[in-house]
């Protein structure tokens, strides 16, 4: 049965709903958790935080992917000076990582257990949608 699951979330998140192509992402998992009005705001304000907390950190990793960038554009790229930029921006997407795995904790704080249930369900399925396309083109798959 957890098979068939697992299928079933794979197909949906794999062949877009058409709803899913046009909607804003926080409202197609609203709509495919089953959100009540009463968890929606406690979700929105996740997302704020989330965000106001990701702006700075992305605008300093898109200044050192800039640094980089120009580091080893040059005709003889520094190695320290690359070193250094490298160790700088992993440094930023750990920090990324880490404002992202608290607000999704935070977010599975407000989920019922048939919620967070689907949500590991379709966490799981999506890392089998990197191989649709391969199987689709293929002609493997019914489309």
């Amino acid at each position: 049965m957890r098979k068939l699951v697992m299928i079933l979330i794979a197909a949906v998140c794999c062949v877009t709903p058409s709803f899913a192509q046009t909607a804003e992402p926080p409202a197609v998992v609203a709509q495919i958790l089953g959100l009540s009005q009463d968890q929606l705001p406690q979700w929105i304000a996740i997302l704020q935080a989330r965000q106001t907390a990701l702006q700075p950190i992305a605008q300093q990793a898109q200044s050192a992917q800039q640094s980089l960038d120009e580091a080893l554009a040059a005709p003889s790229p520094d190695p320290l000076a690359v070193g250094q930029t490298l160790v700088a921006l992993h440094g930023l997407q750990v920090q990324i990582a880490n404002v992202n795995s608290q607000a999704a904790a935070q977010f599975e704080k407000i989920l019922t257990p048939d919620q967070l249930q689907r949500l590991n369900d379709i966490r799981g399925a999506a890392h089998a949608c990197g191989i649709v396309p391969a199987f689709a083109a293929t002609g493997l798959l019914d489309e």
